[in-house]
């Protein structure tokens, strides 16, 4: 005697799936602002990390070196820079909670890269991303003995904060280079998630990190 077997082949109908979609639609937008803000919360702990990690390495290049970085045209002797930047992405102009000055962390004075100091030892006037003329005799520090560079102090010559920009450190106010009578703060700082800068870059009274701002204090002058 032959079976015979019933199977229920209903398919999902159209409204089913319009319901269904919907339903997914609205989950997603509520989930949305939380996952973003989390997005945004780990960029901000990425950035401050970073800041964090430059202050410690420039703090090892100086307990080394015996000297901030500083120099330039001519060499470990000179004191000529007045920005460092972790790489060519610098962010410009000021943010709507700007200090005084705060524009001048995109523009201001002689600069030179960061990796010149702590991933290469091209302390003189040389820059290059592959380490050409680095460890020159009398131009660059001496790689054994008293006030060796003993280098690298970070992981790549060249690198950016989480939204894409360089990060500042003012050097012009190290010791050493700055020959004033005003306290100031050197930063190791990012532009933080606007990419404008909002802390005083040469404002004796605000000398806090302002705004989104992301930064860590490397050192403090007089």
């Amino acid at each position: 005697m032959k079976s015979t077997r019933n199977f229920n082949r209903r398919g999902f109908t159209l409204i089913e799936i319009v319901i269904a979609v919907a339903i997914v639609a609205i989950f997603a937008a509520a989930m949305s602002p939380m996952v973003f803000r989390h997005l945004g919360d780990a960029k901000i702990s990425k950035a401050q990390n970073e800041t964090e990690v430059i202050a410690t390495a420039v703090l090892s290049y100086y307990k080394d070196v015996g000297k901030w970085p500083i120099t330039n045209a001519d060499g470990p002797s000179g004191n000529a820079v007045d920005r460092v930047l972790s790489s060519t992405n610098v962010a410009l102009g000021a943010g709507p909670d700007a200090a005084g000055g705060a524009a001048n962390w995109g523009t201001y004075g002689t600069t030179k890269p960061l990796g010149d100091y702590l991933y290469f030892n091209n302390a003189d006037n040389n820059s290059s991303v592959t380490g050409v003329d680095q460890n020159e005799s009398g131009g660059d520090w001496p790689t054994s003995g008293k006030g060796a560079w003993r280098g690298p102090y970070v992981e790549s010559y060249s690198f950016d904060d989480p939204w894409g920009n360089a990060y500042i450190v003012n050097s012009q106010y190290f010791q050493g280079a700055y020959s004033g009578t005003v306290r100031h703060k050197i930063f190791a700082l990012s532009a933080g998630p606007n990419g404008l800068w909002e802390t005083g870059f040469e404002d004796a009274t605000s000398e806090e990190i302002q705004g989104d701002d992301v930064g860590t204090v490397i050192s403090i002058t007089n």
